[in-house]
Parts: structure tokens; C-alpha cells; sequence
């Protein structure tokens, strides 16, 4: 039986390329663990086709739970924070409604990474819109980060994001103020960021937070999978 040691579903945006990838990648190694996916319809990356993303949840909660998943992940993480902790609260309380599994978000996976990294300060880098990349900034900080400097590369369309290259995101990371942060976030479960991970806390000293590694570092702690990987960054690699 595949899944025996965690069979973890994740809620994703329908083109979404890129999380799916990244997640095998980093738990090839991990004997008994697979990842589950449900899609989301998403037309539009703005506020207004994120709203309209999240009126499916509830169906694709009902697909998941037909696979008795461990836990249940809703991975997006604009998605999760756009209307605040309150909003991203409603989308795990029913997801847990749904399913009766425990329930778990981007948004809330990147507060609990930044906290065991011990980042109050971080550089931010998003592919979002301003609108959207200003929420994120207002939501950190009620969750007491600080995002002391941001870059918002204003990619709407969610393909074109799955298609740029990492290397193109660690030139725009390396250009952020990141000497005056604790750390730097790399915000979206859609980029390639997992590959210059390490290249970037060489680059810069700091720990490196990204959307998908977050997500996946959180699920399979929840999972009670506390196996260390190597290669993806200090919080897969030391928490």
C-alpha cells in the first residue's frame, strides 16, 4: 500500500505546475509517504478569482476524503492569507468539516516556519500583483513579522508563473534589502524557488522560507513524519 507511513492530501489551484513537482522532489527519499492532489478552478490570480477559487472547497474536500488522507492541506498561499487569519481559518475549519481530518493552509504553515526559524524581520518576494502583495505584507505583520523590504514581480497569469526559471527568481531575491532581515520568504506555491534554496542561505546567511517548502516541512510534521531533508534549506534540513 503506498501512503503507510502519510497519505497527505493537498487543494490546489488548477493550474498550478509547480507545487505537486517540487513536493515529490523533496520527499523522493521518504519511504511510505505520497501526496494526494484535488484542483481548485482558477481563472484569474487576483482577489476576485481567488473569492471565486475558494466557493469550490467544499467539493474538493469531498474528492480528497475519499482517499482517507492523514490530513488535509489547502495549498495556496494567496488563497489562505487574502482575506486574513480569519478568512484563512474559515478555509481549514471546512476543510476539517468536510473530511474529519485535521486541516492545515499555506498561510498557516509559513507563520509557524518563520516562527520556528526565529524570523521577526524578512525580505519578501512575491509573482502577485501590488493589491495582493500588500495584503501579504499587512498579514505578516499582524502575525508579528515585519517584512522590512518586498518585490512584487506582477505575473498574472498563473502559467507564466510555473514557467519562470529559478534562476530568474534568485536575481530578484538577491536584490532585496535582505542584510537588514532575519530571513527572506519567497512567497507563492507556484515558482520555482525549492532549487535555489540552498543557493540563496549561502548567498545571503539567512534562512530562506518558501510557500512550498513551508507547506510540505508543516504536513509532514503534522503527519508525525519528522524525517530531516537535506538540500531544500535549514527548516527542512534542521526542524
Amino acid at each position: 500500500m503506498y501512503g503507510w507511513r502519510a497519505t497527505l492530501g493537498f487543494i490546489v489551484p488548477s493550474s498550478c505546475l509547480v507545487f505537486e513537482q517540487e513536493f515529490a522532489r523533496l520527499t523522493r527519499t521518504l519511504d511510505g509517504v505520497i501526496g494526494v492532489p484535488a484542483r481548485l478552478l482558477i481563472t484569474a490570480c487576483d482577489a476576485e478569482g481567488l473569492r471565486a477559487m475558494n466557493e469550490q472547497i467544499n467539493l474538493a474536500a469531498a474528492q480528497l476524503a475519499t482517499c482517507d488522507p492523514d490530513l488535509v492541506a489547502y495549498m495556496c498561499t494567496s488563497g489562505s492569507f487574502m482575506e486574513g487569519d480569519a478568512g484563512d481559518e474559515a478555509i481549514r475549519r471546512r476543510l476539517h468539516e468536510r473530511t474529519g481530518k485535521p486541516a492545515i493552509s499555506t498561510s498557516q504553515a509559513v507563520v509557524a516556519a518563520c516562527r520556528e526559524l526565529g524570523l521577526r524581520r524578512v525580505a519578501m518576494l512575491t509573482p502577485y500583483d501590488e493589491d495582493l502583495t500588500r495584503r501579504e505584507v499587512a498579514w505578516l505583520g499582524r502575525n508579528d513579522i515585519e517584512v522590512v523590504d518586498f518585490a512584487f514581480r506582477d505575473i498574472p497569469d498563473n502559467l507564466d508563473r510555473g514557467a519562470q526559471t529559478p534562476e530568474e527568481s534568485f536575481r530578484h531575491a538577491r536584490r532585496l534589502r535582505w542584510r537588514e532581515a532575519d530571513g527572506v520568504f519567497l512567497s507563492c506555491g507556484n515558482v520555482r524557488y525549492l532549487e535555489i534554496v540552498d543557493l540563496l542561505e549561502r548567498h545571503t546567511g539567512k534562512p530562506v522560507v518558501t510557500s512550498v517548502a513551508a507547506m510540505s516541512w508543516l504536513a509532514l510534521r503534522s503527519a508525525d513524519i519528522a524525517d530531516r531533508l537535506q538540500g531544500f534549506g535549514r527548516l527542512l534540513a534542521e526542524h
